[in-house]
């Protein structure tokens, strides 16, 4: 099983040695942009040359989280609006910068509270798709059983003051 797992990693680059949760990562890095979507207020969060700014954040895989980056910008825009994405390892390049979203491609363990203190301050939506970060206040995740949902936090989404569309809210799973 070892050996297909680095065969696999190999012929794919999107698994790493020291991240078995690779599809789950990748499952919620094509759910963040419909969430992203699903902000009431995402138009209001392009920064001053009209783009929207994404950061994917990591802890100590750059190569992965650049992978990544490239996937997501296939994407090219969310309601309209052009993205644009970067990668990072902590937030202290973007407190003069108008970020959109931020999307943890590794689990975080010094960084996660001030990644969080961040979002809510600056009203945007911290993707987690890790087991028990939205219980830990990630403002979004995945759910993974029979299939794949939306998670979001709502009471991190209140203070934050992020509001979801309805139609979004009807098909995520809530944790209160």
């Amino acid at each position: 099983m070892i050996a297909f797992m680095l065969v696999l990693s190999a012929l794919t680059g999107r698994l790493s040695a020291s991240d078995g949760e690779a599809p789950r990562v990748w499952a919620g890095l094509d759910l963040f942009p419909s969430l992203l979507a699903a902000d009431e207020n995402i138009a209001e969060k392009q920064g001053p040359d009209g783009k929207l700014l994404l950061v994917l954040m990591y802890a100590d895989e750059k190569e992965a989280a650049a992978e990544m980056s490239l996937h997501i910008e296939k994407i090219g825009k969310i309601r309209n609006t052009p993205i644009r994405v970067e990668t990072a390892e902590s937030l202290k390049n973007y407190e003069s910068k108008k970020v959109a979203g931020i999307f943890l491609t590794q689990k975080m363990r010094d960084e996660f509270d001030s990644v969080l203190q961040y979002g809510k301050a600056r009203h945007i939506i911290v993707f987690s798709p890790f087991e028990g970060d939205v219980e830990r206040g990630a403002s979004g995740g995945i759910i993974i059983s029979d299939r794949m949902i939306p998670y979001i936090n709502s009471e991190s989404m209140r203070l934050s003051d992020i509001r979801i569309k309805s139609f979004f809210l009807r098909i995520a799973e809530q944790y209160e």
